[in-house]
């Protein structure tokens, strides 16, 4: 008991320590009146090879809008551009474009609470960090069929398939004809804000129907994938919750940083081998709380309506 008393009070001294350290006189005086700030934006290609003559913005926060101002320039030959200049930290956003590349971007806050960078002699720290960002080129962007919105789903504790293509539910008085998923939802009939539970199960119906997931391109205008990997094992099954313990709430969906790639509407040959399918990639997914009796599922897809297309680069 005394043992766990005394490592209790040691943790809650060094994390009193750190918050008043990052409280202190230099940092409020930066939040103030601005600190300087150097900082290395690296860009690099899906190679991770530096890209150079990219233009960047950099619009450097002083707490009131008006006060703010913008850092701009070239890349080196390494890809590189150094960000000087005074910030009160509220704010940094920093864009890179070029030709023949999607644009790539990061806002950063440097006094996120509880996760406030530290000030020293005016400067903030850590000084001279290097960021890096992805410019992903462009490859060949074609139309397709994108959705981002919160639908209704019209009817819970039953299976009901939906029409990526069409853009909706295959029930009664519905447009969807070719169900790509399916989904049973299950809801305690609360809106959003007091909220219990809520849960989604999804299934990709038929054989060789399914996703998995891949990696997002975090800070690019493309955070996608150019291609679906049709060798890539695919899941048919996947669970989405929302839910509220002992106050807090908290809900599931797509994992963070990762997307679904799906393949649906899948045609076998006489020996059971795909010969025709379609792709999609599925950015968010997840269930919430509705209105007028509704659950309501958010989706954010791009489709692809061309059979055995790969391409998931939209325009």
């Amino acid at each position: 008991m005394m043992k766990t008393l005394a490592v209790t009070m040691v943790a809650l001294t060094v994390a009193m320590s750190v918050f008043a350290h990052k409280k202190g006189p230099e940092y409020l005086k930066a939040r103030r009146n601005g600190g300087e700030l150097r900082m290395i934006v690296s860009a690099v290609d899906d190679d991770g090879n530096a890209v150079s003559n990219a233009s960047v913005k950099v619009l450097m926060g002083m707490n009131f809008r008006e006060r703010a101002y913008f850092v701009d320039g070239m890349t080196d030959a390494q890809g590189q551009f150094v960000i000087e200049g005074k910030t009160t930290g509220n704010e940094v956003e920093i864009g890179v474009t070029k030709d023949g590349y999607y644009k790539a971007s990061k806002k950063l806050c440097l006094v996120k609470m509880g996760s406030e960078y530290e000030v020293r002699n005016g400067k903030w720290q850590p000084w001279g960090m290097v960021l890096e960002l992805p410019m992903r080129r462009v490859v060949n962007p074609i139309e397709l069929i994108a959705l981002h919105d919160g639908i209704q789903v019209p009817a819970t504790n039953t299976w009901i398939g939906f029409d990526m293509e069409k853009k909706d539910w295959i029930a009664s008085g519905r447009g969807g004809e070719i169900p790509d998923f399916e989904v049973m939802v299950q809801w305690d009939g609360r809106p959003m804000a007091t909220l219990e539970f809520a849960q989604m199960d999804i299934r990709f119906v038929g054989n060789g129907a399914g996703f998995y997931f891949a990696d997002k391109t975090i800070g690019s205008a493309f955070a996608g994938v150019y291609n679906a990997d049709t060798s890539h094992v695919f899941q048919t099954e996947f669970t989405c919750r929302a839910m509220r313990k002992n106050g807090v709430f908290s809900d599931s969906g797509v994992p963070k940083g990762k997307l679904m790639v799906v393949r649906s509407r899948c045609k076998l040959d006489e020996k059971g081998n795909i010969r025709e399918a379609n792709y999609s990639m599925i950015r968010t997914l997840f269930i919430e709380g509705g209105w007028k009796g509704k659950a309501v599922a958010t989706v954010n897809y791009r489709f692809n309506p061309t059979p055995n297309d790969t391409n998931l680069e939209p325009k």
